[in-house]
Formats: structure tokens, sequence, C-alpha cells
């Protein structure tokens, strides 16, 4: 009808009420997509490249491991050595998560409590490395060896554990339930490497059980008898 405007009307959708045309219609935006898809894409190139090795992967390898093209890859890394940075990342994580470091600090009153959360921290690392035993081959072997970058960040991890024990040490000092003449920070970097030996068995493929126990209760209890203040003596009895 002349001089009738039409007003563009969208058709409505039974039960939806969303316009057709009327640009809201289909899925809404998911936000929390990048994210999830560079966890999707870390996971999986974690699978593989602790399955193969770092230079033996393929960025195909870890498209197809995550469901996805490569060319989807290539849109969130720009290249496979950004992604071994985050993979390295989640198995830091790993690691730290498995052993409740946050457990082993700021709870002990005494050396004996101190030496059993310590126990139970490496047991739980003992149990990761069952269920994920190349996870210590990515972080000791593959990280190191690539380059200088990796090997200086794995040598940070190292200090941010020995800066954690020292401080430990040095409370149960001030508290009086650690002896007095120790160095905190030489034991906040020696106790770490206490552990190497066994984590090196794993490593080679021969450690089991027997040789854990065996191997963690020699260093405990010599942890034990490291910081324990010394008792006083008995005064001696006179002579009769």
């Amino acid at each position: 009808m002349a001089g009738h405007r039409l007003r563009p009307q969208g058709r409505r959708c039974e039960g939806r009420g969303r316009e057709i045309g009327s640009g809201r219609i289909g899925r809404p935006p998911q936000r929390e997509l990048p994210a999830r898809r560079r966890r999707e894409i870390i996971e999986a190139a974690y699978e593989v490249f602790t399955a193969h090795g770092y230079e033996a992967t393929a960025i195909s390898q870890v498209a197809a491991r995550a469901g996805i093209g490569q060319g989807t890859v290539y849109r969130y890394f720009g290249s496979k050595r950004e992604i071994l940075d985050h993979v390295i990342d989640l198995g830091i994580e790993k690691v730290t998560d498995a052993m409740e470091l946050h457990t082993l600090f700021g709870a002990a009153g005494d050396v004996g409590e101190l030496v059993s959360a310590v126990r139970a921290a490496v047991a739980r690392l003992y149990e990761l490395l069952e269920r994920e035993p190349r996870v210590l081959r990515l972080l000791v072997v593959e990280a190191g060896a690539i380059d200088p970058e990796l090997a200086h960040r794995l040598l940070g991890l190292e200090a941010l554990t020995a800066s954690l024990i020292t401080g430990e040490l040095t409370r149960g000092m001030e508290a009086g339930w650690i002896r007095p003449d120790i160095d905190p920070e030489v034991l906040g970097h020696t106790i770490p490497t206490m552990v190497g030996p066994g984590l090196m068995r794993e490593l080679l493929g021969a450690g089991n059980p027997a040789i854990r126990d065996r191997s963690m209760t020699a260093v405990l209890v010599f942890l034990d008898k490291t910081l324990r203040p010394a008792r006083p003596r008995a005064n001696p009895s006179p002579p009769p």
C-alpha cells in the first residue's frame, strides 16, 4: 500500500522466543571455547610428546590426538616449541599437584610431623609416576635437552622448592623444634637432591616398591637425625 512503510519483521520460532532474520538465531557464542580449545591441544600434546618424544612428534599428530585439524592448532599456537612451553607447565603442575606441597609447609609442629609429611608427599609423587611414568622423562630429559631456556626453567623449579624448604626449616628453628646449628639454605638445596637417585631409577625403569620404600626410609631417617634437636645430656652421678 502506497505511503505505508513496511517494518522488517522476523518470524518467531515457537517455544524459543527468537526471531528468524533478526540476527539472533543459532547457537550463542561460546566465550570459553578458546581457553578450552587451548587446554585440549596442550593435553593432547602432552600425551603425544611423552609417548613419542618432542623431536619425533609432528603437529599433525597433536591435531589428530585432539580431534581437530592441523590448521586449528596453528590458530592457537604459533609453533610446536610454543606448545612445548605449555606442556612443560602442565607436567610441573601435575607434579606439584600430586605432591600437595601445601601440606609440607607451615603445618608441621615438630620434626616427626615434618618427616611424615615429606614421606607422604614423596609417596604421592611415586604414585603419579606409576600412573604416568613418562612425565619424569618429559621434565628431566626432553625439556633439558631441547634448549637452555627450558633447562633454566627446571632449575627455577628446583630453586623455588629449595626456597620453600629453607623457609620451613627456618620456621622450625625459630620455634625450637629444629636444631639451631644447621644451615637452612644449604639443606634447602640438599634435601631435594636426596630424592634424586630414586627418581633416576624410575627414569631408567629399575624402580620397584621395595627399593623405593627402603631408599625413602633411609633418607627420612637421616633427615630426622639431622634436624632433631639434640637431647640434653643427663647430669652424671656424683662419685661415691
